[in-house]
């Protein structure tokens, strides 16, 4: 497993509904569940968010992101950061385990 920071980026803030939301919110608590995010949340100017991730590779990740309905809905662009943990709290060593 490679690990992740990602920011996303809102375009088109305009296109947000329920509907939309509800999409990305269900997109997301399904890869929670398989413990892929480690965290994740808006940032404080609410331009988008910011996640740490862990996929197989960059090209997992990637065909995660364009799957994700902000991404779908050309609401939302990603930046992604690939990282090694060298230093990690003990509470939370074992999301780091590949």
């Amino acid at each position: 497993m490679q690990f992740f920071i990602v920011e996303g980026v809102l375009k088109k803030p305009e296109l947000m509904n329920d509907t939309l939301l509800k999409e990305h919110i269900s997109y997301t608590q399904k890869a929670m569940q398989k413990e892929l995010y480690l965290l994740s949340g808006l940032k404080e100017d609410q331009t988008g968010g910011i996640f740490i991730i862990k996929a197989e590779n960059k090209e997992a990740l990637q065909s995660y992101l364009e799957n994700e309905p902000f991404y779908k809905a050309g609401m939302q662009t990603y930046k992604i950061t690939a990282f090694d943990a060298h230093y990690t709290q003990e509470a939370i060593s074992f999301w780091f385990q590949k």
